[in-house]
């Protein structure tokens, strides 16, 4: 008695495509619904109906068809090649799992926003990628690249950020104007209030010394100075 050894994956890829032909070669017939439905509408309207013996020829030259197509295109070879593909596609996947599985980058699953695994990113997928997949190589180095870009962009809008939270922690006691100084110069301050009595001091000055010009030059006498000091000072402190 000869033990027989487990099945490869060739042989469980050849049998699954195997399968799946002959699903697709299964000869096509009406469903029964349509059986129902052809009956029952010949009963009522028969002579707009296609007759029955044209509708099962029509199945017939299309299941030949379909036979033909199948043993065409899906031939034993083919099926053996595609099943060979399968199985190196699945031992590279798990060299390549080996190979990189101490990367947190090629875990499934993982998170590609992290700043982290971005770094992680090699600029290239493998050299045998740009030989077997040119296109596809491509697109990746460009989509690596640009990953490496937003995020660096990123860190500096990050940084951005805790500049200004910074300054805004530096500036909140200034948000409260009711603590400020008295000394500072500020809307509606106190400096402002003494500098607008200042200024309106000032205008009454100018119109107290102009007016005893006039009276000196029309009188044409000389001037007191003594007597116009005293009258400048009676208007600046009647003015405060």
């Amino acid at each position: 008695m000869t033990s027989t050894s487990a099945p490869t994956i060739i042989d469980l890829k050849t049998s699954f495509l195997r399968s799946q032909i002959l699903a697709l070669s299964r000869p096509l017939k009406p469903s029964p619904a349509w059986e129902a439905s052809y009956t029952s509408a010949r009963e009522v309207e028969e002579e707009h109906l296609p007759r029955r013996r044209a509708v099962d020829e029509s199945i017939q030259k299309v299941n030949a068809s379909l036979k033909q197509h199948n043993r065409l295109a899906f031939p034993p070879q083919a099926q053996r090649h595609v099943a060979e593909q399968i199985d190196k596609l699945y031992w590279r996947a798990g060299e390549r799992e080996r190979e990189f599985g101490c990367e947190a980058w090629a875990e499934r699953g993982v998170d590609y926003r992290r700043d982290d695994i971005i770094a992680q990113l090699p600029p290239i997928w493998s050299a045998e990628a740009e030989s077997v997949a040119p296109e596809q190589a491509a697109q990746y180095s460009s989509l690596q690249a640009r990953l490496v870009t937003l995020s660096e962009k990123r860190n500096a809008a990050r940084q951005r950020l805790e500049e200004h939270r910074q300054l805004k922690e530096l500036l909140s006691p200034f948000e409260d104007t009711t603590k400020l100084q008295e000394n500072l110069v500020t809307r509606n301050g106190e400096v402002e209030k003494e500098l607008e009595k200042m200024r309106t001091l000032m205008m009454r000055v100018e119109r107290g010394v102009g007016t005893l010009e006039k009276d000196a030059a029309g009188d044409d006498m000389e001037i007191d100075f003594e007597e116009a000091e005293k009258k400048v000072t009676d208007l600046i402190v009647g003015g405060s």
